[in-house]
């Protein structure tokens, strides 16, 4: 350790990024570890977010699968990059060659982070060119700063879980015990598909897996419905972080500490006392406060639409010829059939989302058009406030056959907010709804959905139909007028 105290800076620093540069140089040359972990986010971000996302008209799902996929990508490196190089490399005796040589303190590990965290980078931005060039996502520069920095600082937790893994298990079971830590936290931690289509049981666990704290983090940064506290997922995740961190050092006992140079206790209290700070600072509030946007009585109605399998129902009533669904010339919220428009909130789920309706001007000088306002709350994940039209009462019950009908058209205008046109049919595919946003500015303008475009919807079979907003949390205010259906 003498040589390594009588380094200049220059050569201490050209050290560690030397380590760093041979780790990279190793992975990259590892084809069955780089080949993977670069593609496969991109892969199923093309599938999910483009191909069955944007193509289809559905922008909400390309960006919920963005900000999801991210949070995918920056797993892997992290997981199998400690906790099967390190299960190898410590049964091979090579941590016990390193304690050997004049490193600095704690290079070794240093640089497997630095590696995992330069793969989640470059993963994290060819996924920002995917879907901003090709998916179609609106994203700020902000957001897309934010989100980077997410997704690479999100590693180390599984760096750190993987570290723990890899000083337990021998080289030839760590690849099998990390896919069994990594495949199940990514598909109930949300990171793989929505929770809201999982059991309850599973979306009541969710919260355990370090994923779905990065998860949330991520769609509050878009503008995507999310739960809970940045400041609180961020504490739970340098919790989980420091935790395994410590428990993989006591593992190793000797030959990790002895990594961490020659005064290894001093550097442990440091990063315990790091730490803690960052899970102080954030419980304070230092890193964000609560963003929690949640889903609506809309969501509700989604369960119970999708709870009967629609091939054992029959097919809905024809919708009739009428064309005109909702004008609100006469003054009421009724439509031509069904149950009319009525103010939809989360209240029956235990959320704080709310809103009411009134008749006010039209469009183009028409007598009358629907202006919704209301609060999107924080209290429940998924919140939704808005309008919903049943067109073949009562609620959710009654099945209305849309089959041979081309576009579902109306006129909009608003504060300036996105809002949701949501269609909750007996069989949506994975039990997901029709999910298909769009802006609203002082003018009115039309928006149009095309049955066609959207094949995972049963026309045959809708439930209801919805307008309103899942978020973000605060106030809004929109109007709809001119409702058809063509």
């Amino acid at each position: 350790m003498n040589a390594v105290s009588n380094m200049s800076a220059s050569r201490l620093w050209a050290a560690y990024f030397g380590e760093i540069r041979i780790e990279f140089i190793k992975s990259v040359r590892t084809p069955a570890f780089a080949v993977p972990t670069l593609i496969f986010p991109l892969m199923f971000y093309v599938l999910f977010g483009i191909f069955l996302g944007s193509m289809r008209g559905n922008s909400g799902q390309a960006l919920y699968v963005f900000a999801t996929y991210g949070v995918f990508g920056a797993m892997g490196p992290g997981l199998f990059g400690f906790g099967v190089s390190l299960a190898i490399d410590r049964e091979a005796g090579l941590l016990t060659l390193k304690q050997a040589l004049p490193q600095p303190p704690g290079a070794y590990l240093l640089a497997r982070a630095a590696m995992a965290m330069v793969f989640v980078a470059t993963i994290s931005l060819m996924l920002m060119v995917l879907a901003v060039y090709v998916g179609g996502v609106q994203l700020t520069f902000a957001q897309g700063i934010q989100l980077f920095a997410i997704d690479v600082l999100g590693a180390l937790p599984f760096c750190a879980l993987g570290m723990w893994v890899g000083s337990m298990v021998s080289g030839q079971a760590s690849p099998a015990i990390v896919n069994m830590v990594f495949l199940p936290m990514a598909f109930f931690s949300g990171a793989l598909m929505p929770l809201s289509i999982m059991p309850k049981f599973i979306i009541d666990a969710a919260p355990v897996w370090p994923a779905y704290h990065l998860v949330q983090m991520a769609l509050s940064t878009v503008g995507a419905p999310n739960s809970g506290s940045f400041a609180g997922h961020v504490a739970v995740l340098a919790g989980v972080t420091l935790l395994f961190f410590l428990l993989a050092m006591r593992r190793m006992h000797g030959i990790g500490f002895r990594l961490l140079g020659a005064h290894p206790k001093r550097t442990l209290v440091i990063f315990a006392g790091v730490g803690a700070a960052v899970i102080a600072l954030s419980m304070a509030g230092v890193f964000g406060g609560k963003q929690a946007k949640d889903a609506t009585a809309a969501t509700d109605a989604a369960s119970a639409a999708t709870s009967t399998s629609a091939p054992e129902s029959p097919a809905g009533v024809a919708a009739p010829a009428v064309t005109l669904l909702a004008g609100f010339d006469d003054g009421s919220a009724a439509a031509a059939y069904g149950i009319g428009w009525s103010a939809a909130g989360d209240e029956m789920r235990g959320g704080n989302s709310h809103a009411t309706q009134r008749l006010v001007d039209g469009a183009a000088g028409s007598k009358g058009a629907l202006e919704v306002t209301g609060t999107v709350g924080d209290a429940i994940q998924y919140p939704f406030a808005g309008t919903m039209f049943f067109p073949e009462g009562p609620p959710t019950k009654g099945l209305m056959n849309y089959s041979g009908k081309k576009a579902l058209i109306f006129q909009a205008r608003g504060d300036g907010r996105r809002y949701m046109l949501m269609v909750i049919s007996g069989l949506a595919v994975e039990g997901i709804p029709l999910m298909y946003d769009f802006e609203t500015g002082p003018e009115w303008r039309e928006v149009r959905l095309d049955l066609a475009r959207f094949s995972n919807v049963d026309w045959t079979r809708v439930r209801a139909i919805g307008v309103g907003s899942m978020g973000p949390v605060g106030p809004f205010r929109f109007e709809i007028d001119d409702v058809r259906v063509e």
